[in-house]
């Protein structure tokens, strides 16, 4: 069983050689993000559930976060908070995180939450009213989606009984948190802490470097496949495609690598 998460940076059909690497790695679950259009040698062989996340001046974004299955998916919206201004934004915004269910062809069910959290923080005066003690990061003074995100997942009862994948670009990096901590490793630890873990970092035993920055430094990992323990058990392998394969090639495929997880 595999998973692939990628950021494609806008890409369209016309992107032929990314769609091409997505057919050879042949995944059963895929996760993207700023995707804005699916070839139809893609469709046919997933069922496609595609957001196009609001942005908070009140229209939708130029593209999609997409989940494809092979297996049959159910999009019925499942992830709620105890918090009141949690759940608005959420609904409100929806599209930056997209839980759903997909069920495989072997009969295994998933819970699968698609994160797309965006570079730019929540507006104040979208939680200026609100009492965020205990949800805003402790040393970050505004609120990001990934707040939003732990929010909804600590009330989502992630426990052993079910499968979890929890997935997509973060905009996140513990190197961001150097030489200040601004919440970084804290995103991460409240994560580990519902009992989700990273496969590409646990794999490599550290960061792995998933995004080329305009100067063409690949640094930071911004993107993270997390999976709950009995997913954790089962992973063979975690990897991304060389440099070479994604930043290189004319045109580029995206500015992020994309992940891919092997289970058993």
């Amino acid at each position: 069983m595999k998973v692939l998460t990628w950021n494609v940076n806008k890409a369209g059909e016309s992107r032929r050689g990314l769609w091409e690497m997505l057919r050879r790695e042949d995944a059963n679950v895929v996760l993207l993000q700023e995707v804005t259009g699916i070839p139809r040698c893609i469709r046919d062989h997933y069922q496609c559930h595609w957001v196009s996340p609001r942005f908070f001046e009140g229209y939708n974004a130029p593209f999609s976060t997409a989940v494809l299955s092979k297996g049959l998916i159910d999009a019925t919206p499942y992830l709620e908070s105890k918090l009141g201004w949690v759940n608005r934004i959420h609904t409100e915004r929806y599209g930056w995180i997209v839980g759903c269910k997909t069920r495989l062809a072997s009969g295994e069910q998933f819970h699968v939450v698609l994160v797309y959290s965006p570079a730019f923080p929540i507006p104040q005066e979208q939680w200026a009213e609100v009492d965020v003690t205990g949800i805003k990061l402790t040393n970050n003074r505004d609120l990001w989606f990934t707040e939003i995100l732990w929010a909804l997942l600590r009330n989502a009862g992630i426990s052993d009984d079910t499968n979890w994948i929890v997935a997509g670009d973060f905009n996140s990096s513990v190197l961001f948190d150097e030489p200040k901590d601004t919440g970084n490793r804290e995103i991460i630890e409240r994560l580990n802490a519902l009992g989700l873990t990273d496969c590409l970092s646990h794999s490599h035993r550290g960061p792995v470097p998933t995004f080329q920055h305009t100067s063409k430094s690949v640094d930071h990992q911004l993107d993270y496949c997390y999976v709950n323990a009995p997913m954790l058990r089962r992973l063979r392998k975690a990897r991304v495609p060389s440099h070479e394969e994604v930043f290189y090639t004319t045109p580029r495929l995206s500015d992020h690598l994309p992940i891919v997880c092997e289970f058993d």
